[in-house]
């Protein structure tokens, strides 16, 4: 989120986010299910032009020939293609079942109740012998301070009693949790949160409207997950040594002590845990160094295996760069597939004439990303038979008012091969809301047209604007190596951290393969004649 966005929001006068707004747990009918239209191009759009030929229950025979895209499709990766329900006919968002609950950062062991706001909360798993079961840092609302404050928690997800649990692992909430929390828990801190010391950095040169941001000291936009060696990794954006604003990145264990004593007390294995590529905080790079720009963020770090690292730097209608990182920060150049045509694509005049937010649509990268095996974890066939492997990241679409401030971000999830050139795969066919997710642009009837529940309440809006900042595997698995945290299946959870109105924060737990439903195949490699 840009700093403008800040002075917006104050301006603004609006509903608190109560508790009862997470109330509501949803059940959507399931339509049969419909094999989605591959053909391209695609305008991977808010408003489709383009309608699904196949009939409810039939399949679209649009048969997937992966010489025809250039690139190696992986077979598996087909059944997420199917769309199992409708989209809201006004807003064309596919809503899950699941709901979104509320994090609180207010352990239970302290008396004084929690007056401070937080947004841009990042989140992870910690190890499954860890005695709490994740890893909050989030930002603490600017305007109380001179300075950004990032705090940091281990916290666990309580149910109430009445409440099925997700795999059996849940905890049950104490009444004070459901005080905190609301009556569907949620997340909350167990330890109290710590400051996040991170030393500021000089900002080289800011120039024009980034001038303002050399004097704000601390880091903003959190990023954590782990890197392919399984390292606990902390992304931040904070003044640069080359321009205005860059990305660094740091070992979480040498800013939050404990984590080290967690990762090292493994059942698995002796020793402290995995080597340390960031000791201390260290600015990540594009090369050459003409490529760099006064204001860096959104980037992504993947790592198709233990020893190699590759940084993303920016997922557009119109480029997609990345380059694989040699260390101290630094990288190759860009070494993206010249021949690999945009996966998304900007909305036709007729779309921006139906919607004029379209016209000043972007898109930008929004989470770390995630390794995922296309089998189901207990499935032992798929498992013995040398699995395909992919990575996947929330990316936003982001709807922007003519002052250039956002006014919607809409959540599709992008998949791309975990083989060199790392081509672009899939894209979500359609935005994701969660079960009680508000969306602006649009009226409270159309926003609900989906849930017959909410347009029987009159339910109205409860936020302006979310967005979503991590997705991480979900807590429990019993990973054998601590290099397996960034790695899951189709049916593992994951939890989505989210980001409202720049002043609090939710989260999500999807599975894998609902996450990942209706996806459109992306145009693939520009075909030569060394392709045949």
């Amino acid at each position: 989120m840009l700093p403008a966005g800040i002075l917006f929001w104050i301006l603004l006068s609006f509903r608190p986010v109560a508790q009862s707004k997470y109330e509501h747990e949803l059940s959507l009918e399931i339509k049969t299910p419909t094999r989605v239209s591959i053909s391209r191009p695609f305008i991977n759009s808010s408003v489709s032009s383009q309608k699904d030929t196949a009939k409810p229950g039939e399949v679209n025979e649009s048969p997937l020939q992966p010489h025809a895209l250039g690139i190696i499709f992986p077979p598996s990766l087909l059944p997420l293609t199917l769309c199992h329900q409708t989209p809201n006919q006004f807003t064309n968002h596919i809503r899950l079942p699941n709901p979104l609950y509320n994090i609180s950062m207010s352990p239970q062991t302290t008396f004084l109740s929690e007056t401070r706001k937080f947004w841009n909360p990042t989140i992870f798993a910690l190890p499954y012998w860890s005695k709490n079961e994740y890893l909050i840092i989030t930002m603490v609302l600017l305007k109380d301070y001179g300075y950004r404050q990032n705090v940091l928690c281990e916290a666990n997800i309580c149910r109430p009693k009445d409440q099925k649990s997700s795999g059996n692992i849940d905890k049950l909430c104490s009444d004070n949790d459901l005080d905190v929390l609301g009556p569907n828990g949620g997340l909350r801190c167990v330890t109290t949160p710590i400051e996040v010391n991170v030393p500021p950095t000089p900002a080289e040169k800011c120039e024009g409207p980034e001038q303002g941001l050399a004097e704000i000291p601390g880091f903003h936009d959190p990023r954590i997950f782990y890197s392919g060696r399984g390292e606990p990794l902390l992304m931040v954006a904070s003044q640069s040594r080359y321009a205005c604003i860059g990305l660094w990145t740091i070992d979480l264990r040498a800013v939050y002590p404990s984590l080290r004593d967690i990762i090292s007390s493994s059942p698995e294995w002796l020793g402290p845990g995995p080597l340390v590529s960031y000791p201390t905080l260290t600015e990540l790079t594009r090369n050459p160094p003409e490529t760099r720009r006064s204001y860096e963020k959104n980037w992504l770090m993947f790592s198709p295996s233990t020893s190699t690292s590759y940084l993303q730097y920016e997922l557009t209608s119109s480029q997609r760069t990345f380059a694989q990182s040699i260390g101290g920060g630094f990288t190759t150049t860009n070494m993206t597939d010249p021949l690999e045509q945009p996966c998304l694509l900007d909305a036709t005049p007729e779309q921006i004439e139906r919607n004029q937010f379209l016209a000043n649509a972007t898109w930008h990268q929004a989470t770390p990303a995630l390794k995922l095996i296309l089998c189901r974890r207990v499935d032992a066939s798929c498992l013995s038979k040398d699995p395909d492997i992919v990575f996947f990241a929330a990316i936003h679409r982001k709807h922007k008012n003519v002052w250039d401030l956002p006014i919607r971000y809409e959540r599709y999830f992008a998949v791309w091969s975990a083989i060199l050139p790392f081509n672009m795969l899939a894209i979500s066919q359609h935005p994701i809301l969660f079960a009680n997710e508000t969306t602006t642009g649009w009226t409270e009837q159309e926003t609900w047209d989906d849930v017959p529940e909410a347009r029987m309440e009159n339910r109205g809006f409860w936020a302006h604007v979310t967005y979503t900042t991590t997705i991480a595997y979900a807590w429990g698995s019993e990973e054998g190596d601590i290099r397996e945290k960034g790695t899951g299946y189709l049916d593992d959870e994951v939890i989505l951290s989210v980001g409202v109105d720049d002043q609090d924060q939710v989260y999500g737990r999807v599975l894998v393969s609902d996450l990942l439903q209706c996806l459109r195949v992306c145009p693939g490699r520009i075909l030569d004649s060394s392709d045949g």
